[in-house]
């Protein structure tokens, strides 16, 4: 570059940061950039960490350390003092070795507080490559970490230290705890993978491809959303290896899908959760116009697996029959099986053959779902998932946790002192719960019960464990039948001396009757009422019918008795299993005993009571088979204190 072409590149430089100090003084905004001690001070540090030289992204560099550098350049860190200046002779002196034969070799020194970087040596060199267009600037970086804090940002931050051992990309930003390690989960290394410098010139280009296709359209609708927000809504619809093989149209396509929720993230509005359903009664009118002209509504059943093979899809198989048997003539129901690779081709083949209504039995059928509700707005979609709900589409579940509690007390009362087994299959939403309750329940009728929990999505055999761990009572995994020729067994059993199993009681999900009472509201105008609501996800229990609990015959007439009272007493609201004093494993008071959880509490519960032996594991670390379900509704990570990271 010649001298005129680097006096040239100063002058651009200059008008665009007066135009950026014009404008953030017009708006009563800071012109300049962040001083790292009006952010932050050593009151709040829990301490520095070196990261030694390593590439940054520049666009993550908002300030200075000192204050007294700061009125030489505008916010964006381009030059505000003029070309006669020494200060404009040293930049343009720097512009023509950028692009010379010697070029900016030495990297600058900055510290770095939340993901950002406040420059202390090398600002010149920043703002010339900022007027270049450069992506990245090596740094030897020193990392102030902040005192903990309830701060979601705080915890958000806790959790990418851990996670850029890992990925060592600063590109990757998030807001709200839980986020990091859902993006992992999604995808494809092992758990503590280290990425090497391809994987992740891999991701960037990716993200850089989202960058360009996503930067002035998309994010200025999406306030307190970033790039990686974006990216990881559309790993929530589609592969890792799917969005790296996609054009710059497929691209697009995906994140105008995932738009509307993406909004609804960022404002005020909660989901509605339907946590019973709505009785309407039928006014004459409506009844003899609902005698004359019964409509008929067209609905698919869409399994993730057949239910010839798969009790999951056997279990909503019999709920479509048990619809079909209600309303005979109102509803014309078709079922369909789509594996990974075709569901959207199946979902579409459903709504070319008239569905009106899609139920997906199955939360791998989340992503598909959320691209056919944007592909057909009038299309009413479901999708049997304990998740935040998605604008476009809804979630039903049952509130097993009910089941599971009553469990637990009979699990106790048949203890005689010896540790319980709980065999948990996925560490997603609503497991916490399941767990907690079961735990709560035994400590009812053994307070000194301990609940001794294994992982059926990890490696190892857990009924070995239990058995290892001395449990005669396991529950949480089928393990007695119902009959010989069942592939249903009952899902709280007690070992006998010669090993086999004898059933005391089983859960009972009861999706007939879930189907019945949406399709019912569906035909009254329910939903359509429903629609002022920004999502909506139906998560009911005993009081609805739709959850049960099955006893043994074998079942001693006390306890059998008890476990009667319990399921009658939540039936009609008079019983919750949280509604009592619980402190957690680390030792904090969940709950005085005083309050009742919210809905939100319960589904997003992440820690374990404290007579629970046993972890949730991180969704890197279940099994392959398991990933997908585990990386959809994984939980919210209960990040630890300071002191037990102090190896970030």
């Amino acid at each position: 570059m010649s001298r005129i072409e680097a006096i040239q590149q100063y002058h651009d430089a200059l008008k665009l940061g007066i135009r950026y100090y014009n404008a953030r003084t017009a708006a009563r905004e800071n012109p300049y950039p962040a001083v790292l001690e009006d952010v932050t001070s050593e009151t709040q540090a829990s301490g520095h960490a070196s990261l030694g030289t390593i590439e940054i992204p520049i666009e993550n560099i908002i300030g200075t350390m000192a204050a007294g550098r700061k009125t030489a350049f505008a916010g964006n860190f381009m030059p505000l003092l003029p070309e006669n200046s020494e200060f404009a002779q040293k930049w343009i002196n720097l512009c023509e070795a950028h692009l010379g034969a010697d070029g900016i070799h030495d990297p600058i020194t900055c510290m770095e507080f939340m993901g950002k970087f406040y420059v202390t040596e090398g600002h010149k060199r920043v703002s010339v490559l900022k007027s270049f267009g450069a992506l990245s600037i090596p740094a030897t970086v020193t990392r102030i970490i902040p005192v903990w804090s309830d701060d979601p940002a705080v915890q958000a931050y806790y959790e990418f230290m851990h996670y850029y051992r890992q990925m060592g990309l600063y590109q990757v930003q998030f807001s709200r705890p839980g986020r990091y390690e859902q993006l992992m989960a999604r995808l494809p290394y092992p758990p503590e993978h280290v990425w090497t410098r391809e994987e992740r010139a891999d991701f960037l280009s990716l993200y850089r491809r989202f960058e360009r296709l996503c930067r002035e359209k998309v994010l200025e609708n999406v306030p307190g959303h970033s790039l990686s927000e974006v990216i990881l809504s559309c790993l929530e619809m589609s592969s890792y290896e799917e969005l790296q093989a996609d054009d710059d149209a497929a691209i697009q396509k995906k994140v105008t899908a995932v738009l509307s929720d993406l909004r609804f993230a960022a404002g005020e509005e909660h989901a509605r959760v339907s946590i019973a359903p709505e009785t309407r009664e039928k006014g004459l009118v409506r009844q003899l116009l609902d005698g004359i002209s019964r409509p008929t509504l067209n609905i698919a059943f869409i399994h993730a697996s057949d239910p010839a093979v798969s009790a999951w899809s056997e279990g909503h198989d019999e709920g479509r029959k048990r619809l079909e048997e209600a309303f005979d003539s109102q509803v014309r129901v078709r079922s369909y099986i789509a594996g990974k690779e075709n569901a959207d081709e199946i979902m579409e083949q459903a709504v070319q053959e008239q569905a009106q209504v899609i139920f997906a039995t199955a939360p791998t059928l989340l992503g598909p779902a959320r691209r056919m509700a944007a592909l057909h707005p009038e299309l009413k979609v479901l999708v049997c998932a304990l998740t935040v709900p998605f604008t476009g589409i809804r979630t039903y579940y049952c509130r097993i946790y009910e089941a599971k509690f009553i469990s637990g007390a009979i699990a106790g009362a048949m203890s005689q002192g010896e540790p319980i087994g709980y065999i948990a299959r996925y560490p997603i939403l609503g497991v916490p719960a399941a767990i907690n309750a079961f735990a709560l329940g035994a400590r009812m009728t053994a307070p000194d019960a301990r609940i001794k929990v294994a992982w059926s999505c990890l490696p190892g055999d857990p009924l070995e464990e239990m058995r290892q761990a001395g449990a005669r009572i396991v529950s949480g995994h089928p393990v007695a039948s119902y009959h010989p020729v069942s592939p249903i067994g009952w899902t709280t059993s007690m070992r006998q001396q010669d090993g086999t199993f004898i059933p005391l009681a089983s859960d009972v999900w009861n999706w007939g009757r879930m189907y019945q009472k949406i399709v019912r509201s569906i035909l009254d105008g329910g939903w359509d009422k429903e629609d002022a609501a920004p999502a909506v996800n139906y998560w009911w229990g005993m009081n609805g019918g739709v959850i049960g609990l099955k006893l043994a015959d074998s079942l001693p007439v006390g306890v059998a008795h008890l476990a009667r009272l319990l399921r009658n007493g939540l039936s009609v609201g008079a019983i919750h299993p949280f509604l009592c004093p619980i402190t957690d494993q680390k030792g904090r008071v969940q709950s005085e005993g005083d309050r009742w959880f919210t809905p939100a509490e319960i589904m997003d519960m992440n820690w374990l009571c404290d007579n629970v032996d046993g972890r949730l594991p991180r969704p890197d670390e279940v099994l392959d088979m398991s990933r997908e379900t585990t990386g959809l509704l994984a939980i919210r990570p209960d990040v630890g204190t300071p002191e037990k990271e102090r190896d970030l």
